[in-house]
């Protein structure tokens, strides 16, 4: 049989089943010889085969004919698929490229971040509901009297406390200029008797700083020696005339009335320096404060995120020798921009009470709840050193006379006022020894007197934390003065140590971290996987797509050449 003869062969037959094939019998027209479909359609209707009738080929084996329909799938079809494969591989790889090699939803977060007006991290940044703690240990001069008449050499300290309250800060006065964020703070202390050791009207033997103070200021003023009697004159009569006061601990803390100032204020010239009506070792500090503080919001460089860009209109400090000293560019402690969060750089955080930025260094990493790493940085122990230990240290000694001040305390006389006022490690901890030994019952922990901070690596958020800074005095005196005329000229008197630390986060600050640690980390992961797998698969599909490009046999006839026997009995 010629296979030009099948283009005119006919189905004479009906779909029959066979082996549970289906299959059209054609009879050529010769009548000789029977072909054999095994599809479950015709030849001219079969699926894919679309006018495929004389596009047959034929091949012989032995007595076995094959003849093999071949055909092209419709074209629209193919182009649809090879457009949908196309979109889907570029799609997927760009967007493995994004998710493999960016932070596109921490990016996203830290976007969010930014303290636009009236956004949500504005309403968290304007009243945070994170309150920390601030624990007061006083120092009680127990033998001052004693002292004072000669009966014994050195004064002696016992430490007193911790009183403890709970601060509630909220930005007020607040004036957005552009990227940049001024405020003042508020700030109110709520004294916790239940976690306090001690009564909020406990008495305690303190340092009269105010008298200490005018001394100081009148003796740095070298006021002539008749005013100088004419004020020590008049210091006989005001309500406190002691070196040595005692007072209830809350008194001595919030605001107490002391002539002393007042008295001093004509000779001194005071008026106008005062940020106070009552003298108080932290009156400042609780409600609104004096200072201005103006802060970069991050909304055009997340790099400068929560950086102090000027404090009380200036944009640097006047008390010190250099210009890095001076600096303020610093956080408030709170938050970090993210590009500062890496191990070998020095975080900066802008203490106003001391008028300075103080350096944290990267020590380890640390876990907390629900397993969240941080990044813990502590406090050098070399801060306070003398310019001899810590050559860094040279622009904080006063700048007329270069004279520093001993070993593990800074002076910040020039911030408060005029005082003679100090800053140390509690307890002089890593101070020169001599400190320790000028007032008794001094006993440093290096466990309790730590300085550090826990942010989140990517965040830039201090989840915890801890700073402890003793408050200290120092005698400068003037003959003209038999209040203080017992105690050694230069004598650094310690006052308190103050620690603020947070122990407890609220729900919703433990939720927008978590969040921000696990979920958008399990969501770049799944997009990144999704991504991956997508660019593959359709990688693949591309391919297979071209390779089938050539035409493939839609049908098989099998032809069966009739023996002699048969062709007799059809003849008969």
């Amino acid at each position: 049989m010629e296979h030009q003869n099948l283009d005119k062969s006919m189905s004479t037959a009906p779909m029959l089943p066979k082996e549970e094939e289906k299959m059209v019998i054609i009879t050529p027209r010769n009548g000789v010889g029977k072909i054999l479909i095994r599809e479950d359609t015709i030849l001219t209707n079969l699926h894919g085969c679309a006018g495929c009738r004389g596009q047959l080929s034929c091949s012989g084996v032995k007595k076995q004919w094959s003849v093999l329909c071949w055909g092209k799938q419709p074209e629209k079809r193919y182009y649809c698929l090879l457009l949908l494969l196309s979109t889907t591989f570029v799609l997927s790889m760009i967007g493995t490229i994004f998710f493999c090699f960016t932070n596109t939803i921490n990016d996203a977060i830290l976007s969010s971040m930014v303290i636009r007006n009236n956004s949500i991290a504005y309403k968290i940044w304007k009243r945070p509901n994170v309150q920390p703690l601030m624990k007061v240990h006083l120092f009680n001069y127990t033998n001052w009297e004693r002292v004072s008449r000669g009966e014994e050499e050195k004064l002696r300290v016992e430490e007193v406390g911790p009183y403890i309250y709970a601060q509630q800060l909220e930005r007020v006065n607040i004036r957005f200029e552009g990227d940049k964020l001024s405020f003042q703070e508020r700030n109110h202390f709520q004294f916790l008797p239940d976690k306090s050791k001690g009564a909020h009207f406990d008495q305690v033997s303190v340092p009269n700083l105010p008298l200490l103070g005018v001394i100081s200021k009148v003796v740095s003023m070298n006021i002539n020696s008749f005013t100088q009697m004419t004020l020590a004159s008049g210091m006989n009569f005001v309500n406190h005339p002691d070196a040595f006061t005692r007072l209830p601990v809350h008194r001595f803390l919030w605001g107490y009335d002391d002539n002393v100032i007042d008295m001093a204020k004509p000779f001194l010239s005071l008026n106008g320096q005062l940020k106070f009506d009552k003298f108080g070792l932290l009156v400042t500090k609780n409600g609104t404060v004096s200072e201005r503080f103006t802060i970069n919001t991050g909304e055009f460089d997340k790099d400068k995120m929560n950086i102090i860009q000027k404090f009380d209109g200036q944009d640097h400090l006047n008390y010190w020798g250099t210009t890095e000293c001076n600096s303020i560019e610093a956080s408030d402690g709170s938050i970090f921009p993210p590009s500062q969060l890496d191990k070998n750089t020095t975080l900066y955080v802008f203490y106003p009470n001391l008028c300075r930025r103080l350096p944290f260094k990267f020590e380890k990493d640390v876990e907390i709840a629900d397993g969240i790493q941080l990044y813990r940085y502590r406090m050098p122990l070399d801060v306070f050193d003398d310019p001899a230990h810590n050559p860094d240290n040279q622009c904080y000694c006063e700048i007329d006379t270069a004279t520093c001040p001993p070993r593990g305390v800074i002076n910040v006389t020039d911030c408060t006022m005029g005082a003679p006022a100090l800053v140390s490690f509690p307890h002089f901890y890593l101070a020169d020894p001599q400190l320790r030994e000028d007032v008794l019952g001094l006993q440093p922990d290096p466990l309790k007197h730590d300085s550090y901070i826990d942010v989140h690596p990517t965040l830039g958020i201090a989840l915890s934390g801890k700073s402890s800074i003793q408050i200290n005095i120092q005698v400068r005196k003037s003959d003209m003065f038999p209040s203080v005329k017992y105690l050694r000229q230069g004598l650094i008197l310690p006052v308190a140590w103050i620690e603020m630390g947070v122990e407890e986060l609220p729900e919703g600050l433990k939720s927008l971290v978590y969040h921000g640690t696990y979920s958008t980390a399990a969501a770049q992961l799944g997009l990144t996987v999704i991504c991956v797998i997508a660019f593959i698969g359709s990688g693949i599909c591309l391919l297979c797509t071209f390779a089938r490009r050539k035409q493939k046999p839609c049908a098989t006839l099998k032809v069966r050449i009739p023996t002699e026997t048969e062709l007799k009995i059809q003849a008969s």
